[in-house]
């Protein structure tokens, strides 16, 4: 499986005041473009989808749509509680194999730290952090199999600006 890891775009600041749920805090206008932009740069290279499964948190789910609306082959949408912050790593591993083991190119969208202990336990087999994906960031990791941890490698990095650069 071709899996690619996003990080949510831009998001407006922690306020305890404006959203008192950090669940609800959305994108900002500027992240929202920054994003669109990115797309076409992902269209350029050709890149193809049969599923897109977000975190049901606000601004990954803006990401998620902004994404599959400008992807010319954006696949079928999903939500997955595995992708929330707090979920383990390896819930989302275990979903990915019980769930959608026979799709061949899957992204998912989601948030710090989750993404990064994810990305980590699967070139290593361990979650405590070797790369630290930027907002808007993206990755390609190549499963080969779906059992386990240190289950694949990953064959690309982007950050937002990179991906642009492709346009």
């Amino acid at each position: 499986m071709d899996l690619y890891v996003l990080r949510h775009g831009v998001a407006a600041e922690r306020d305890w005041g404006r959203y008192p749920d950090d669940d609800e805090r959305p994108l900002t206008e500027h992240g929202k473009a920054k994003l669109a932009k990115q797309v076409t740069g992902l269209n350029a290279v050709g890149l193809s989808l049969d599923l897109m499964i977000s975190s049901p948190l606000v601004r990954a789910e803006q990401t998620a749509q902004i994404v599959r609306d400008g992807l010319a082959t954006p696949g079928e949408q999903a939500t997955s509680d595995t992708l929330v912050p707090e979920a383990h790593p390896y819930l989302l591993l275990e979903e990915l194999s019980s769930r959608h083991a026979g799709r061949e190119s899957v992204m998912v969208v989601g948030h710090e730290p989750h993404l990064s202990s994810f990305v980590s336990m699967v070139i290593s087999g361990d979650p405590s952090g070797l790369i630290r994906l930027k907002k808007g960031a993206l990755c390609k990791l190549r499963l080969a199999s779906l059992g386990g941890t240190k289950c694949g490698w990953l064959e690309w990095l982007m950050t937002p600006d990179q991906m642009i650069r492709l346009a």
